[in-house]
């Protein structure tokens, strides 16, 4: 199980494969925190695992962290296309 302590080590580190992994953690403030970290971030790989999650949680909470999160990476994508970075 993940603590929300892994969850800011994961962030700071860009650990983007344990943040995702920390999707599926039985505790909801973990899944909530590792969305919200995953949109920071703002990798494409969140991308997918972020859409499930939204839709997909029993937490109304990680649903709209979720959601909130695959809009910022999605429109850091768009901004990153249009810029050429």
């Amino acid at each position: 199980m993940t603590q929300r302590k892994d969850i800011t080590t994961m962030r700071r580190s860009r650990n983007v494969d344990g943040l995702i992994g920390a999707l599926s953690d039985p505790a909801a403030i973990v899944r909530l925190t590792a969305a919200e970290a995953l949109g920071s971030a703002g990798d494409e790989r969140a991308l997918e695992p972020l859409e499930l999650l939204k839709f997909s949680d029993p937490d109304t909470g990680v649903r709209r962290a979720a959601s909130i999160a695959h809009t910022q990476v999605a429109a850091r994508l768009a901004a990153r296309k249009v810029t050429g970075r």
